[in-house]
């Protein structure tokens, strides 16, 4: 063989469509919201180095103001960072219930996976088709398949949708091929 000619590479065979049919569930954007916010690195980080500057700097300056000792200080941005924390998941948990209500407006849902993306159809009538590049990422839990891009939006896929442990395979393959695991 000539080692100047390259062989082609393969490319791996398109996997079958995955189905799933469920009722979106109000916990399973809670469990989603819960496992991403404590174990994936963008739940953990987003918009927290801002969020404890801006605690920080509104700390000092009350310090400042108010001519506390290095204790009370101490008190104050731990009481400031704590109250930091508690509004940020408050607002995420209100964003995702928003999710699920938009989601759970389409009734019990018959979700197809394939090459080009999910589409998603309700027993209301209407259809929702998403491409690959509209979620970055995915996760999975025991129950659940998560994909996200942030967390203005997630799309929660019920593991008990699936018609058949293959499905969950194939589920997993088209993920693993197209989004990036966190």
């Amino acid at each position: 063989m000539d080692m100047n000619q390259a062989e082609p590479a393969e490319t791996p065979a398109p996997v079958r469509a995955a189905r799933f049919a469920y009722t979106p569930a109000a916990e399973d954007y809670d469990k989603a919201l819960w496992r991403y916010t404590l174990h994936t690195w963008p739940g953990r980080t987003r918009y927290l180095l801002l969020l404890g500057a801006a605690g920080a700097v509104a700390c000092v300056f009350k310090a400042w103001r108010m001519h506390l000792d290095q204790t009370q200080t101490i008190v104050a941005a731990v009481l400031g960072a704590i109250a930091v924390l508690v509004v940020r998941q408050y607002f995420r948990r209100r964003r995702t219930r928003d999710q699920y209500a938009v989601h759970a407006a389409h009734g019990a849902c018959l979700t197809t996976i394939a090459e080009d993306g999910l589409t998603t159809t309700g027993t209301s009538g209407e259809t929702d088709a998403v491409e690959w590049r509209s979620y970055p990422w995915w996760f999975e839990t025991p129950d659940l398949f998560v994909l996200t891009g942030s967390m203005e939006f997630l799309f929660v896929l019920p593991k008990r949708g699936a018609a058949s442990p293959e499905d969950l395979d194939r589920a997993r393959a088209l993920f693993t091929r197209h989004l990036r695991q966190i």
